[in-house]
């Protein structure tokens, strides 16, 4: 209700309006467009209705818009579109009342790449053809994930056009190359635009005489970023190289920094670095990650391969000849062996650190290779002490199961299973078994591919506030017509709902930019750090 007041005389009088019951905004829907160099602007107005029903325009609103990555609304109402698409929704209020607009920002754009002629798309005669060769279709990317690579075959074509969709994309690139890379600016605006949905991929190539056209593929871009750091071991480099997520890989402890090949390692969210100096059943050495100072130097008469840190930070596992030894993390003092009754190795330690999973083994050879192995867990009942080792999945059909690692949530294990032994074995796959032991394990078959390409030692990205978890693990897949059989570090995510109905929970793999190509790359354990 509005009041009034009028000077009557030399009286003040009230006079009452009516009250404002409802408002709504203008347009009620409106689609945009965008591109490199912004959109035009739309004014919204917020018309109110009152107690007599009589409409009038709203001069006092508040108005908002719910994505700010699509564009800013003044005081006014006039929103101006971003470089970005988008969907948002505006909001105008008024006294404990509200009304929205639904608003679609489309992004256009049109690259031709020196060298490209599109002209030659016009022509009617059409085929199918397949030459995609990366990404594969259905893969999902952290938001922030670098520019993907896109690849495909050489078809003699002499343009090709690669197309962007979605509800709020289209971009469309020419160019006479049999790939292409995004700038970081228009990625950003892709992921921007597309953060929560999916890009459509559309790849046509001409030749003289043809049209040809692949099936659309798939790339669904999470609503949040990656986090963290992937620290790999580079047999290339000699050592552990570090790749922050969206960042650029650099070497961390290697031969160039040390004099000495590392390898065997392990990062704990405390900032501590375990790893083995020079190969198996060698030299240990232990590090704080912020000044690469040593708790255990080299040359220090301690011996331990493949290693696990307890979530507090308090203790450090290492194994020796198939025997658990732990260790004060801090100090790096040797306390005590952990009886198993088995040959043990490969440990890792739950998140919540009441837990430790480890592979007991049948045919024991060494510690990091073997055959017969079944993954095990005991309870850590505290100050270093564990119940009794219970079986959680031994295969019965003379496979290897390996390298296990616990999810963030604590609710998967991840691990491998190959027929052969367990050190770069080339039909390895990864699957995951829940950590109660309560479903048989399921392959991750859409991660995995088909063939034999060593998929090792999977490893999960930090905890994210999303439905959708991750995976790095080593591959020798081809990386389109840039790597062939050799190992590098690839990234699949992973959806628990999936996992619980007993389905494959995996997307296809993606490979984790900013790695050296050149380099052979395993053992990728990510970090929060």
């Amino acid at each position: 209700m509005l009041l009034i007041h009028l000077l009557v005389g030399c009286e003040p009088a009230a006079i009452v309006l009516p009250e404002i019951v409802e408002i709504r905004v203008e347009p009620a829907e409106v689609t945009l467009l965008t591109g490199a160099d912004g959109g035009d602007p739309v004014a919204f107005t917020a018309i109110g209705t009152d107690s007599n029903g009589r409409e009038l325009t709203l001069d006092s609103v508040e108005w908002s818009v719910s994505n700010r990555v699509v564009g800013e609304i003044d005081e006014d109402g006039l929103f101006t579109p971003a470089q970005n698409g988008g969907r948002a929704w505006v909001t105008a209020r008024l006294a404990g009342l509200e009304a929205v607009s639904v608003l679609t920002v489309l992004y256009e754009e049109e690259i031709v790449v020196e060298g490209a002629d599109k002209e030659v798309f016009r022509n009617e005669n059409r085929a199918d053809l397949n030459f995609w060769l990366y990404p594969e279709d259905g893969v999902n990317i952290p938001r922030n994930t670098p520019g993907i690579r896109f690849m495909w075959q050489n078809v003699g074509a002499t343009t090709y056009r690669l197309q962007l969709t979605s509800a709020a994309t289209d971009l469309i690139v020419y160019t006479s190359a049999t790939s292409w890379t995004a700038d970081e600016a228009t990625w950003q605006k892709i992921t921007a635009t597309n953060a929560g949905g999916e890009v459509e991929l559309k790849l046509a190539a001409a030749t003289a005489d043809t049209v040809y056209v692949d099936a659309p593929r798939r790339v669904a871009v999470n609503r949040l970023d990656g986090r963290g750091s992937i620290v790999y071991w580079s047999t290339s480099a000699g050592g552990l190289m570090e790749l922050p997520y969206g960042e650029q890989a650099f070497e961390l402890i290697t031969t160039n920094t040390t004099g000495r090949c590392v390898a065997c390692h392990t990062v704990s969210e405390t900032g501590l670095v375990a790893f083995t100096y020079d190969g198996g059943n060698q030299q240990m050495g232990l590090k704080r990650l912020s000044d690469l100072s040593d708790i255990i130097p080299v040359d220090s008469g301690n011996y331990a391969n493949f290693f696990t840190f307890s979530p507090d930070g308090r203790y450090l596992l290492g194994v020796s000849y198939g025997a658990l030894q732990l260790r004060d993390a801090e100090t790096g003092v040797y306390l005590w062996d952990i009886p198993t009754g088995v040959s043990a190795t490969h440990a890792d330690w739950s998140p919540d650190g009441d837990q430790l999973v480890f592979v007991a083994v049948a045919g024991y050879g060494a510690d990091w290779t073997f055959t017969g192995g079944s993954l095990m867990v005991m309870d850590h009942l505290g100050d270093g002490v564990f119940s009794a080792p219970r079986t959680l999945f031994a295969p019965t059909d003379g496979r290897n199961a390996y390298y296990p690692s616990w999810s963030p949530d604590g609710e998967w294990i991840a691990f491998n299973q190959s027929t052969g032994d367990a050190y770069d074995d080339y039909d390895a796959k990864v699957y995951v078994i829940p950590s109660d032991g309560s479903m048989a394990p399921v392959e991750l078959a859409r991660a995995n591919q088909t063939g034999d390409l060593s998929n090792s030692w999977p490893q999960w990205g930090p905890l994210p506030d999303d439905d959708i978890l991750w995976l790095a693990f080593s591959s020798r897949r081809a990386y389109g017509d840039v790597v062939a059989n050799q190992p590098q570090i690839w990234v699949a995510a992973f959806d628990p709902y999936l996992a619980r109905q007993n389905k494959d929970p995996s997307f296809p793999a993606f490979w984790m930019p900013n790695q050296d190509a050149a380099q052979n790359n395993h053992l990728p354990f990510w970090t929060d750090n």
